[in-house]
């Protein structure tokens, strides 16, 4: 039998759509094989792997506000847009991840697969965190966006945010043996994305100078971007995906603050999921589904 993989998109805050399924997923008790996380994507299917439900709304909602979060402190303080010590390393000492359970259900069968950037070679890398330092060096890694954030130097390399080389890793998933797919996306359906702007073109050049293949990447992303959201749409006409996506009047920004508007797309995402889960179940009947054992 074939295995069911679970791609997990980035996108900011906009990502706190994908916390709501995941969150639905738990009280199902619905896994899956390896598990793809991508940005904000990565960092929300960590509390999903741990099975602490609600954990990904708390640490994202209830916190958005806070000045050390996000914004104008964080830029003045830190260089970035997001405060990453204080998301990474501050929360969780009030919101603790369940490490045990996070490593214990992992295997083989069954593995957390984060999605980042190498600077110099531009190429997209799938990181196995092994360690819950490492976990968190590869969630910093793969949400570390160009200008308004800065790199994530670990193993003597320099690493970005993820979605730049593969926003949605399916091929890496069939490449690793899954036949199957459930992807969690953050844009709606019909959703294309545009070139960058002149501005952020110049903006890269200035600041990336010595790292050609990381603008080279950023430059080509669009492109590859919707040529993967045709791929998938092709797996799902042959049945082969099952595909979340938001409905345009819930989407918030990337750098959304807003806790009513991340609030309604958190439950939007709980929603869509509970809406369907009967199909997703059935969907799943074909492959391994893993329903709230343990290894």
């Amino acid at each position: 039998m074939g295995k069911t993989s679970l791609i997990v998109e980035g996108g900011g805050m906009r990502g706190i759509y994908a916390a709501g399924i995941l969150d639905c997923m738990i009280q199902h008790g619905l896994y899956w094989n390896n598990v793809y996380g991508v940005s904000a994507g990565a960092c929300h299917s960590l509390s999903y792997i741990s099975r602490q439900f609600d954990r990904a709304r708390r640490v994202n909602v209830e916190y958005a506000r806070k000045q050390k979060y996000s914004g104008l402190f964080c830029i003045l303080r830190h260089g970035t847009y997001f405060g990453f010590d204080y998301i990474f390393r501050k929360i969780p000492l009030k919101n603790p991840i369940d490490w045990h359970t996070f490593f214990n259900n992992q295997s083989e069968l069954r593995q957390f697969i984060v999605t980042v950037t190498n600077a110099t070679t531009g190429q997209a890398e799938y990181k196995i965190p092994t360690s819950p330092e490492e976990a968190i060096i590869w969630l910093e890694a793969s949400s570390s966006l160009p200008i308004i954030g800065k790199s994530v130097k670990y193993q003597n390399q320099e690493w970005f945010d993820g979605g730049i080389s593969d926003s949605i890793p399916i091929k890496k998933a069939i490449q690793d043996g899954h036949s199957k797919h459930i992807l969690i996306l953050t844009q709606p359906k019909g959703y294309q994305k545009k070139p960058i702007s002149n501005s952020t073109k110049k903006m890269l050049n200035i600041m990336y100078k010595k790292y050609p293949a990381l603008i080279k990447a950023n430059l080509e992303r669009s492109k590859k971007y919707n040529e993967t959201l045709d791929f998938i749409s092709n797996l799902e006409t042959e049945g082969n995906a099952f595909v979340f996506r938001p409905e345009p009047q819930v989407i918030t920004g990337r750098l959304c603050k807003d806790k009513a508007k991340l609030q309604k797309l958190y439950q939007a995402g709980y929603s869509d999921c509970e809406s369907r889960i009967n199909d997703l179940k059935n969907f799943a009947n074909t492959v391994p589904c893993y329903r709230g054992e343990t290894n």
